[in-house]
């Protein structure tokens, strides 16, 4: 029996392995990439972009402006606003710390990284459709640049009112824990029951450690920050397409965009994901990993702040 089960079950290990090791190799080149072939010295963010990006931004520009010969001008061009997406959301912060340290923190799962980005994609193309809507008219620019100029407020409070939560989360797990033992070995009398006790007892440590605590709201809430500012480029592209009326494939390119920044989120919070797993599987990193949510707690609370700090002096 075990000889059966067996063979499959580490061929699925291995393939995950592989997986996650490829991930990591494409989130990797590309960060290196980023910050090999960006020009230095740029201060303006235009002047900053690789030249990959550069390429795939003036291709969807220039495509907008000139009708399109070929069926296979909207794959083209959505798959390289996919790609800006991918590149932006690789460039230094852009909540790739924030989504890891949460999704640790909370002490999440797979599908909850694949939530967050999502929602971030949503948020994201949602935000952008009405902000490039609102800049066509004098009033809705002002009223864009406004918000854009404090938006950091709220969003750096949720973001520290999260990290509290996942704090406050921490100690209480631990609390309960040892409450748990104490218990267990003040009501454990004989040598039957001691073993009884004690097996449940670990059973229920590792519910006090389940991904299954994760709230759905904070998850979406981080999701929708992420996206709730929409990028420039973003901007730029819905704005051309409303000038030449191409309204739907604009929309059509933003949300492309949008999956570019989801997708390498959704990526970097399944590698935190994974690690955090594979050190409470080690007998030698466990102790630091179960102490791993309160550091993460930590950083989502010093983000938050930061955010926050960065938009009253701004």
């Amino acid at each position: 029996m075990d000889m059966a089960v067996n063979p499959p079950s580490k061929r699925r290990t291995r393939i995950s392995g592989w997986i996650y090791g490829l991930i990591f190799v494409l989130i990797a080149t590309g960060i290196v990439y980023i910050l090999v072939a960006a020009p230095a010295g740029g201060s303006a963010p235009a002047s900053s972009r690789p030249p990959l990006y550069e390429a795939a931004l003036l291709f969807i520009q220039n495509a907008l402006r000139t009708p399109a010969a070929s069926p296979a001008f909207a794959p083209i061009a959505l798959a390289a606003a996919f790609l800006l997406g991918c590149l932006h959301a690789l460039t230094p912060g852009h909540n790739k710390t924030l989504t890891g340290s949460y999704l640790v923190g909370a002490r999440a799962r797979l599908s909850h990284a694949v939530l967050i980005g999502t929602a971030t994609a949503f948020s994201h193309t949602a935000s952008a459709i009405v902000i490039g809507v609102l800049a066509i008219s004098t009033a809705g620019q002002i009223a864009s640049t406004q918000f854009l100029r404090w938006i950091g407020l709220p969003s750096g409070l949720v973001t520290m009112c999260l990290g509290v939560w996942l704090l406050r989360r921490y100690f209480a797990g631990r609390s309960a824990h040892l409450h748990s033992h104490d218990h267990d070995h003040d009501h454990s009398h004989s040598h039957a029951a001691h073993s009884h006790d004690h097996g449940d007892h670990h059973d229920h440590s590792h519910d006090d450690l389940s991904p299954d605590r994760v709230t759905l709201g904070g998850l979406v809430v981080l999701g929708l920050m992420h996206g709730i500012v929409p990028t420039i480029d973003a901007l730029a592209i819905l704005l051309v397409a409303l000038n030449v009326q191409q309204a739907g494939l604009g929309i059509g390119l933003v949300f492309a965009y949008s999956l570019g920044i989801a997708g390498v989120l959704i990526s970097v919070g399944a590698l935190f994901v994974r690690t955090q797993r594979l050190l409470l599987d080690s007998p030698r990193f466990e102790r630091v990993a179960r102490r791993a949510p309160a550091f993460a707690a930590g950083m989502v609370i010093l983000l938050g702040l930061s955010l926050f700090v960065r938009t009253l002096i701004a």
